[in-house]
């Protein structure tokens, strides 16, 4: 018996201690390596694990995206600018419904006015929109006027009492949206001007 607690009692010792070890958040690939990964899987056949990869890769883009739409709009001078951090766990469900796309938000304050941006990138239900855009009657019917820019159209119209909105329509995909309260059309127009859509062509841009 002594014999037996013996032999059980050096086993144990000579079993290596195992070190402590957290799971720590999981990293998602860069774009780079997510293409790699998928090619990996693609050839070992291994199809779900390329497709995860892949919506993971989209979702590194997708925060490239924001960033660069981000730095293209105004900064004008005497005003706060504001950025909303995305929800993951909205992302996340908005990147399994079709159609939807990311969404980019920004606000703007000054005294009693504020502007709020929403910008809707990478959704094929955009193309519904054209159609309006290219009516100028039916905007005038509802109470808008259409501005150009470039190759683009916006159009402009009244808010409540004392504000306006601007819808500009890009590339049939994308659609920024600028609502302003305690700003008239000529002050809201001379900021989200057109070197403004020109600097969201590379973001936005096909």
């Amino acid at each position: 018996m002594r014999t037996l607690l013996v032999s059980l009692l050096s086993a144990f010792l000579l079993v290596p201690a195992t070190a402590q070890e957290r799971s720590g958040p999981k990293k998602n690939p860069t774009f780079p390596e997510a293409i790699e990964i998928a090619k990996k899987n693609v050839e070992q056949e291994k199809l779900g694990a390329a497709i995860a990869v892949l919506q993971a890769a989209i979702k590194d883009l997708q925060k490239k995206q924001r960033a660069a739409v981000l730095a293209a709009l105004p900064k004008p001078e005497g005003w706060t600018v504001r950025d909303q951090a995305p929800d993951a766990a909205s992302e996340d469900v908005a990147a399994g419904l079709l159609g939807v796309g990311s969404t980019t938000t920004r606000r703007y304050d000054k005294g009693d006015a504020n502007i709020s941006v929403e910008i809707t990138a990478n959704s094929p239900l955009m193309q519904m929109l054209s159609m309006m855009f290219a009516n100028p009657a039916l905007v005038e019917a509802d109470g808008g006027e259409l501005v150009k820019y470039g190759q683009h159209k916006a159009i402009l119209k009244k808010s409540g009492d004392e504000g306006c909105e601007l819808m500009l329509l890009m590339h049939e995909t994308h659609l920024i949206k600028v609502t302003a309260q305690g700003l008239g059309a000529d002050g809201l127009l001379a900021i989200f001007d057109q070197a403004c859509v020109d600097r969201l062509e590379k973001p936005l841009g096909k």
